[in-house]
């Protein structure tokens, strides 16, 4: 499967705090969404979906301090900074009320927004995420992956093979098809700033439970995940789902934690006819 490229975005960095934010904006006079990628990945996690979306919304992706093409920080890799670092874009690109489409880490800010800042937002997606506490089962793994790729970086064979193991359901995975797909975010992986990924996994590892907070979200929310997640399983989503007055929960068969670059399809497809019922 071949990811479309999405053309003629405009590209550009915002100075938030004490970072230089990377953002991509599709243009046009539709209602925006913007975008929120997952720890590891960047904006580039959205293009199939942005290709879909772009002739009747102005699609905007933006990539977190320290990841993607963004610059590195000192410090401010909280998922509260984070949060504040999204709400100033939006605030100063005049996006509100946006469309929020948030995958894992990006569902983190994404449903802090929606929660405490209803006027900024006009619907929630949140995809492969949840709202509880780093599992304390997984504090040795992730440690332990953290303090190897700070040391070798991301590209041995041995921090991959638990980096994809924790990222892409296993169909993904061992597709052969799929590997031009995969060998391109080992790439980028390869090229990603050490200290700013052990910092946001150790921010997203302190994150506390925000679930007495989900039922203030009343903008129109939508669920989405992976029955093979092993990172954000989907009784999660489940959970999230009856915590978020008149939401709506989908789970995907055949997916793991990277669904919109797993069945972009799929996604994209519930995407559009969730913002088209809003209306």
């Amino acid at each position: 499967m071949t990811t479309p490229r999405v053309p003629d975005m405009r590209r550009s960095y915002l100075r938030v705090r004490d970072v230089d934010l990377y953002c991509e904006d599709s243009g046009g006079v539709g209602e925006p969404i913007l975008f929120l990628h997952g720890f590891f990945f960047d904006g580039r996690m959205y293009e199939a979906q942005i290709a879909a979306l772009r002739d009747r919304y102005r699609c905007l992706t933006l990539d977190f301090r320290g990841q993607g093409r963004s610059g590195h920080a000192r410090g401010g890799y909280q998922l509260e900074q984070l949060t504040a670092d999204v709400l100033t874009v939006i605030r100063r690109l005049d996006l509100a009320p946006a469309h929020l489409v948030g995958l894992s880490m990006g569902g983190f800010v994404g449903m802090r927004i929606g929660a405490r800042e209803p006027d900024q937002v006009r619907s929630l997606t949140l995809l492969n995420t949840g709202a509880t506490p780093h599992p304390p089962a997984k504090y040795p793994l992730h440690l332990a992956l953290t303090a190897v790729a700070r040391l070798l970086g991301p590209s041995p064979a041995l921090v991959l093979r638990g980096i994809e193991k924790e990222l892409y359901g296993a169909p993904f995975r061992t597709d052969p098809t799929r590997e031009p797909e995969r060998q391109a975010w080992r790439r980028r992986w390869a090229q990603a700033d050490r200290s700013s990924l052990a910092n946001t996994m150790l921010g997203m590892m302190v994150r506390p439970d925000i679930r007495d907070e989900l039922p203030a979200v009343s903008v129109p929310t939508l669920i989405v995940a992976g029955q093979l997640d092993v990172e954000m399983p989907p009784h999660l989503s489940r959970e999230m789902h009856a915590l978020i007055p008149g939401s709506r929960l989908v789970e995907l068969d055949g997916v793991g934690h990277s669904s919109t670059l797993e069945d972009p399809a799929r996604v994209t497809g519930i995407l559009e006819r969730f913002l088209a019922e809003i209306g």
